[in-house]
């Protein structure tokens, strides 16, 4: 789901980014979820489709929930799913 081009570096500082924005989204919110509102704007420019950019946060979530395995909880996945639909939320309301 990450640009093609460029180096592991820079996909890993962007899951890294996106990982900060998530715990600040769900937490404080102290201004790092703000990089979630400023992504949108440069997907778009990047042509990414909005469901897409949605999606990614989805396959994050998935993908921990694989790792938990027994250890994923109800409690948890029901965290994720509001915060999924609260990312889904800021993700539509910046629409254009």
């Amino acid at each position: 789901m990450f640009r093609t081009e460029g180096s592991a570096p820079v996909q890993g500082s962007m899951l890294s980014l996106t990982i900060e924005a998530i715990l600040d989204f769900a937490g404080e919110r102290n201004g790092h979820f703000r990089l979630i509102e400023c992504e949108v704007s440069s997907h778009d420019a990047y042509g990414t489709p909005r469901d897409l950019f949605i999606a990614f946060f989805g396959v994050i979530k998935d993908t921990l929930c694989e790792l938990l395995d027994d250890a994923w909880s109800p409690e948890i996945d029901a965290a994720w799913h509001k915060l999924l639909r609260d990312i889904e939320a800021i993700v539509l309301q910046h629409a254009t």
